[in-house]
């Protein structure tokens, strides 16, 4: 059985996020499997931690005094095929999804291709790109609520939304998730997957570390109304708006968790004195 003394302590957090950005983490745990993300999860509630679960952490920040708690990391990957339908471990990333879609012919996901995420977090944010949800495909979701306790949930008790779910207002742990899909020709697929990876290429700055999009899309489009007012380029610290794309914030070089907090206040401050509004973060800041 795991203990607290497998779990590592003072962990630099800013490799287990793409933003590069935090300071370090009092326990850490990397768990392959669902097994040892449950043992994790209880020795954290048995020794009375605070934790927090991640995948990729691609759209998180860690504050810059790290993290008072444990961060378990979840590299569960299990995939199992059963005609259209696939189990997935929530630890399993879209890119192993997609690639494992392509190999056996189903569709679906391809304009997905490319995004950082995890199963579990592509759930828990109803991870979307171009008019496609993952929520659309969710069959149901094996979790634990904030008892401990498995519990199975199906689409509609999922409340899917623009970039949310059920689970970001409660306190749940995804275990797995059935997904159903369709057949299609594989060359299809594979050009789809093709598309979207190159879109994303061309128009995002996924050469410099970033937590992806920084906003919402709402009655305005974040990132139109950001350029329209000049700030692309615009840095404070180490953090910059993106000159390639206004809705994202990049780290140049040692940027801390603060300078990214200053840069979208002076966003912020800017949207609201021209529109008379304030943008929504689709980013979450995990503090100490």
């Amino acid at each position: 059985m795991l203990s607290l003394t497998d779990f590592k302590t003072d962990v630099d957090l800013k490799q287990f996020c793409t933003i590069r950005i935090g300071g370090k983490a009092k326990y850490l745990y990397e768990a392959d499997n669902l097994d040892s993300l449950y043992q994790a999860y209880t020795v954290c509630k048995s020794h009375n931690i605070k934790y927090r679960i991640i995948g990729l952490g691609a759209n998180l920040i860690f504050d810059d005094l790290g993290f008072n708690g444990a961060i378990i990391v979840n590299r569960a990957n299990k995939i199992v095929k059963r005609n259209c339908s696939l189990y997935i471990d929530s630890g399993t990333t879209i890119g192993e999804i997609v690639n494992f879609c392509f190999k056996h012919g189903l569709s679906g996901l391809e304009s997905l291709a490319g995004i950082p995420s995890t199963m579990g977090g592509a759930v828990i944010n109803n991870l979307g790109a171009n008019a496609c949800e993952i929520g659309e495909f969710v069959n149901y979701v094996i979790c634990l609520d904030s008892n401990g306790k498995t519990i199975k949930l199906n689409k509609k008790q999922c409340n899917f939304a623009y970039r949310n779910s059920l689970f970001k207002q409660g306190n749940f742990i995804i275990l797995k998730v059935k997904l159903t899909l369709f057949y299609n020709e594989k060359e299809y697929i594979k050009q789809a997957i093709s598309s979207n990876i190159n879109k994303k290429i061309t128009t995002q700055p996924l050469n410099q570390p970033s937590a992806g999009s920084v906003f919402k899309r709402g009655e305005i489009i974040p990132s139109l109304e950001i350029d329209k007012l000049g700030l692309k380029g615009l840095k404070i610290g180490g953090a910059m708006i993106s000159t390639k794309h206004a809705g994202f914030i990049v780290n140049i070089g040692n940027a801390t968790c603060n300078d990214v907090k200053k840069l979208i206040d002076n966003i912020n401050t800017k949207i609201k004195n021209k529109l008379n509004t304030s943008l929504n973060l689709e980013i979450e800041f995990v503090e100490y």
